[in-house]
């Protein structure tokens, strides 16, 4: 299944397993996406844009773990 259609899902389902870390997924990637220079996302920016686009307070920890693993290159 795709990130988005994981993202959809779990919106969808507030007792989804790993809801967190599927929503700071896709708001990572978001957050990557909107970048217009080199300098990668940050966590305080990925909990900003889950907020924003999904209604959800992401812990900040949750946030930068999903960054180590999503990182672009």
């Amino acid at each position: 299944m795709t990130l988005w259609r994981q993202v959809l899902a779990v919106l969808n389902d507030p007792d989804a397993a790993a809801r967190e870390k599927v929503l700071a997924a896709g708001a990572a990637e978001l957050a990557h996406a909107r970048r217009s220079d080199d300098r990668p996302a940050d966590p305080d920016e990925v909990c900003r844009i889950a907020l924003e686009e999904f209604g959800v307070l992401l812990d900040s920890a949750t946030a930068a773990a999903v960054l180590r693993v999503r990182r672009r290159p």
